[in-house]
């Protein structure tokens, strides 16, 4: 049986150009800049036009998921930086719709094909120092998935995988993983403890105070894992002559920072006991 060869859409001159800009633009720039941005998206529900201090330019978020989603990617120990709302090559990508025999991503109305974009493009560095990529793509869960009756778990949304086909294939072709995350991958508790951890970004510290911390925390933590956090920050304040406050800073930048082993995988808060992966 022939497989219907599937019509693709118009490519008009000025998607390339709307391409061509952003590459500009960003090398005029030296600094990246999302393709899409807060402002060019009408579609409803929540967005996020953000300062991220680490890689001191203006972050672009189209929902609460992919916020979440950036802030676990960003504050990896390993991350290098986190580029949002990358914009892929429609060449490449029309290239390989037609290879597929998949319709490109496009405007029903007008039939023009759509630039792609990859939510997220993180570099990393690896244990042997060379830098590396991956790619991710943040949808929800229940866009993605359903429950059977039998419990069992299946696809859904086929147009959906279709598009995430494409930008598999796009990252292939140039040696970079691609991964599809979810809520369930970035969960409101780790969110809740970075935003907690990066109150003390701009801390001023050097590495003798933060070594001095790091021990006499893990001391008393060793002593009595069961205490409330703010106990453990008001004894150690006393044992390093400091304030209450300086404490608290010092534990949220050793957090923020992975300088401390803390489970983050239950909410922290000053009355509660904090967990450490001894």
């Amino acid at each position: 049986m022939l497989t219907k060869i599937v019509q693709q859409p118009f490519m008009p001159n000025e998607i390339i150009r709307s391409l061509n800009l952003w590459k500009r633009e960003i090398a005029k720039s030296h600094q990246y800049l999302p393709f899409v941005t807060v402002r060019q998206v009408n579609k409803v529900g929540r967005r996020h036009w953000i300062y991220c201090p680490r890689q001191g330019r203006d972050v672009h978020l189209l929902s609460d998921g992919e916020l979440s989603a950036y802030k676990i990617l960003l504050w990896q120990p390993e991350t290098i930086s986190v580029e949002e709302q990358y914009a892929l090559d429609i060449d490449e990508t029309l290239d390989i719709a037609v290879s597929s025999n998949i319709i490109h991503p496009r405007d029903w109305k007008t039939n023009f094909a759509h630039i792609m974009t990859t939510d997220f493009v993180r570099t990393k560095r690896t244990e042997s120092g060379a830098k590396q990529r991956v790619a991710y793509t943040f949808k929800y869960w229940n866009q993605l998935y359903e429950h059977c009756a039998d419990g069992s778990i299946k696809q859904i949304n086929p147009r959906t995988w279709q598009k995430f086909a494409i930008e598999r294939e796009y990252w292939r072709r140039r040696g970079v993983a691609y991964r599809v995350i979810t809520e369930r991958d970035t969960t409101k508790t780790r969110v809740w403890n970075i935003n907690y951890f990066e109150l003390a970004y701009d801390l001023v510290t050097n590495k003798n105070e933060l070594v001095e911390f790091g021990e006499a925390f893990i001391e008393s933590w060793s002593l009595s894992p069961r205490a409330e956090l703010q106990n453990h920050l008001s004894n150690i304040s006393k044992q390093l002559g400091t304030t209450y406050r300086r404490s608290q800073s010092l534990f949220q930048y050793s957090g923020l920072h992975h300088l401390l082993p803390i489970d983050t995988t239950n909410y922290i808060r000053l009355f509660r006991p904090v967990g450490l992966n001894l």
